[in-house]
């Protein structure tokens, strides 16, 4: 009876034990259930400050996670590009010289020059040297000097061949500067002969260098314009009428005083064997006549 009672108070010592550990396991699940569902607004506020990813295409994204502002394409393309342009046109005008006169004051108007100039007269050829920005305008006036044949453009990146020379220039400037202080700082003679002579050649180089950067930034800045002027056929006709029957009494002439100076020379060549020929002629005719007057005077005689 007190085994049977032991066994039954261990038992319900066990139970009690599980009955405690199961409900302490459930509170701690609750807890553990109510802390997370506590922390999931301070989450939600998080992911509602983390920003969406933002599209790879005209934008950058910063250090701090946030979306950059887009970045201009023509800020990408316009700043370094280095453009010199050229242009050549040809223009069919009722009158060259008067189209020439008229394209020389268009230059000027832009702000150019002529560079060259070349006429006769019927046409005319012209370099026109115009600020880049001003030759579509300038090539349009030139258009309405008469009827446009033929116009070309073009277009010669030289970003590269700029970037390389500034880069020299600059490089260039400093081992001058380098070779200036040694000469300051030269005890000898021959050190100062010897870095006299390394700077002058550093400074031709340099020189070299800075006329070729004023060049490349010429072509830039300055579109060469090649203009051929050329009149309409017939323009000048009645001109052309009048100057070809003068020109054609002129050949006359020329050839009639031609065939005189030819007729005299031949006279000339001629002259001396004529001179002989009238001579012996002569003296052969005053033979013959003594013989008749021989012939004539004998039968008198006897």
């Amino acid at each position: 009876m007190n085994r049977s009672t032991s066994r039954l108070a261990g038992m319900a010592l066990a139970v009690g034990v599980i009955a405690a550990l199961v409900a302490g396991c459930s509170g701690g699940d609750d807890s553990t259930a109510g802390g997370s569902a506590g922390s999931m607004p301070t989450a939600g506020l998080s992911a509602d400050r983390v920003p969406a990813p933002a599209s790879a295409e005209g934008f950058s994204v910063s250090s701090r996670g946030e979306a950059a502002d887009p970045v201009p394409a023509s800020q990408l393309t316009s700043f370094d590009r280095q453009l010199a342009r050229t242009a050549s046109m040809t223009v069919r005008a009722e009158d060259a010289a008067r189209a020439a006169a008229a394209a020389r004051q268009i230059a000027a108007d832009a702000g150019g020059y002529v560079g060259s100039e070349r006429s006769d007269e019927e046409s005319a050829s012209l370099t026109l040297v115009v600020p880049s920005e001003e030759m579509d305008g300038v090539l349009a006036d030139l258009a309405g000097l008469g009827k446009r044949i033929e116009q070309r453009v073009s277009v010669e990146d030289v970003t590269d061949q700029i970037v390389d020379v500034d880069s020299r220039v600059a490089s260039q400037r400093e081992s001058v500067e380098r070779v200036r202080k040694l000469l300051a700082r030269a005890e000898s003679i021959s050190d100062l002969v010897t870095i006299e002579r390394e700077l002058a050649w550093r400074e031709a180089e340099l020189e070299s260098l800075l006329a070729r950067q004023d060049a490349l930034r010429g072509r830039v800045t300055m579109a060469p314009i090649s203009l051929e002027l050329v009149e309409k056929p017939g323009t000048n006709g009645d001109r052309d009428d009048g100057y070809s029957f003068l020109a054609g009494l002129a050949a006359g002439w020329g050839a009639f005083t031609t065939f005189l100076g030819a007729t005299a020379e031949a006279l000339g060549a001629a002259l001396p064997f004529l001179v002989l020929a009238g001579v012996l002629a002569a003296l052969a005719l005053l033979a013959r006549r003594r013989r008749r007057h021989a012939r004539g005077g004998a039968p008198a005689g006897g």
